[in-house]
């Protein structure tokens, strides 16, 4: 029984750990489909947990701290598409540029909100949100049906993004542009309208990813709070072959390796403890590097994906 309720725990914490990178491993997914590489996404999350934990801790709303978090990744990839979309500027180079951005005004704005040597904290946290009646099945009711609304909402998404990118007319467009947005613009698709779209609906989601990290993870805000997700997203959708599916199975992995280091740390003892700790730490990296490599070879990405358009 022991054995069991700790492999529940672990699988449990696997989807936790998993939910920040499925939520922003999706938004992506839509956005590369219509052929925008978004690197910001890095920066993204970061605004995003950052408007978050601001809009929880000064109203004191869990609520107000997620629609925040939402606002914020929207605006930061709004930004993010006028360079690439209006402006037609390199999308590499604006995603990154979009990195430092949001590092530093996150940074600035944190020290004017707080004073200095204050080191704030929400006074609660979103926490799991059991199913009445599914949550009580034995072993897959504390998997599956007794978590966070942001584990919850990763989970819907899947089946429907993918119905949205493979079963719908607007789907159909979004695709035709990541493969040829100027066949698509002869054919009378409006490609800026799409991708702003597909933009937006990138920003609700990689803002949830960042926002559940202050509101629903770590109880505070800091600027390394991110940790890389955000590029780790990206190599998801390209191990995820650009298949909303495809992104629930890297989260899954990414998420399973990282509960197992925390998990294999609990049991350490000893003065080398702290220094595996921090080992361990870096596995979740380590095996999505080597998934990448491994699977990533010979993937056809669209094929628009990072190219400019400019509409004659």
């Amino acid at each position: 029984m022991i054995e069991m309720a700790l492999v529940v725990g672990l699988l449990a914490i696997t989807l936790r750990t998993a939910s920040p990178l499925l939520l922003a491993s999706l938004g992506e997914t839509i956005a590369e489909r219509g052929g925008i590489l978004n690197l910001g996404i890095e920066g993204a999350m970061l605004i995003g947990a950052f408007s978050g934990f601001l809009g929880a801790y000064f109203t004191g709303s869990l609520v107000v701290g997620f629609i925040t978090a939402i606002i914020g990744g929207i605006l930061t990839v709004l930004l993010f598409g006028i360079l690439v979309i209006k402006v037609n500027l390199d999308q590499v180079v604006s995603g990154l540029a979009i990195n430092l951005l949001a590092t530093g005004l996150s940074l600035y704005f944190f020290r004017i909100a707080f004073s200095q040597g204050n080191f704030p904290y929400l006074g609660q946290l979103i926490d799991p949100m059991p199913i009445p009646g599914l949550s009580g099945i034995p072993i897959i009711g504390d998997i599956l049906f007794n978590q966070t609304i942001f584990v919850y909402i990763g989970l819907l998404s899947v089946p429907l993004i993918y119905w949205i990118l493979f079963k719908t007319s607007f789907g159909l467009r979004l695709r035709s542009i990541g493969e040829d947005p100027f066949v698509a613009s002869y054919l009378g698709i409006n490609v800026e309208r799409t991708r702003f779209i597909s933009l937006i609906v990138e920003g609700i989601f990689v803002g949830m990813a960042g926002g559940l990290l202050t509101i629903s993870m770590f109880n505070t805000f800091d600027t390394r709070i991110v940790a890389a997700r955000g590029f780790v997203a990206v190599s998801i959708v390209i191990l995820g072959r650009w298949n909303p599916w495809g992104a629930l199975t890297g989260s899954l992995l990414f998420g399973f390796t990282q509960a197992l280091s925390l998990w294999i740390g609990t049991f350490l003892v000893g003065p080398a403890a702290p220094s595996i700790s921090q080992l361990l730490s870096l596995l979740p990296y380590v095996v999505t590097l080597l998934a990448l490599v491994v699977g990533g070879r010979k993937v056809r990405g669209p094929a628009s994906l990072g190219s400019p358009f400019a509409k004659e």
